[in-house]
């Protein structure tokens, strides 16, 4: 199929998945962070959703789940002030870096 029939793939609704270990001496530390980073891009116009997530069988693992409106929402998300001074105050409450895998819808 040519790339007419499916439109610009920087244009597709952008889909994150971010594996995060927390410090286990830090968790409180890392969650209100992260949480703090959440609400900030909640505000910005391409981002959807984020929901920050734990599985009971591993609840010292967290996810946080993103869907930006386009590549380009997600671009500007990661530029941002607060989203580039969020992650650095975040780094020292994590045991090692976060893991990022981004996905297209189909």
């Amino acid at each position: 199929m040519s790339d007419v029939a499916h439109g610009d793939p920087s244009d597709k609704d952008l889909f994150l998945v971010v594996t995060i270990r927390p410090r286990l001496d830090r968790l409180a530390e890392a969650e209100a962070q992260l949480q703090r980073m959440r609400a900030n891009a909640l505000q910005e116009e391409g981002c959807v959703f984020m929901h920050l997530v734990e599985s009971p069988d591993e609840p010292d693992c967290w996810t946080m789940i993103e869907h930006f409106a386009s590549r380009a929402a997600w671009d500007v998300h990661m530029a941002s002030e607060h989203n580039t001074q969020g992650n650095l105050d975040l780094e020292p409450l994590l045991r090692e870096a976060s893991t990022l895998r981004i996905y297209t819808e189909k």
